[in-house]
């Protein structure tokens, strides 16, 4: 629990930049090179982003491509 309590105050507020969501295309993945503000990170380690485009939608650190960007 200390370990995302953590995380949480490290990324929280930090924005991303997304290379390629790993993503079923039927469920309408976000489009490459797009930009968003992680809001939170659930209990399994996904970010909860809200994207530049008005979308809201995980980021999966261990499938998705992107980088995190110094504020």
């Amino acid at each position: 629990m200390k370990m995302l309590i953590d995380l949480q105050k490290e990324l929280v507020g930090k924005r991303v930049h997304l290379f390629r969501m790993c993503d079923d295309p039927k469920t309408n993945p976000i489009k490459p090179n797009s930009y968003g503000t992680i809001l939170s990170i659930d209990d399994m380690g996904y970010y909860l982003v809200q994207w530049d485009c008005g979308r809201v939608l995980n980021l999966l650190p261990d499938e998705d491509e992107f980088e995190l960007l110094d504020n």
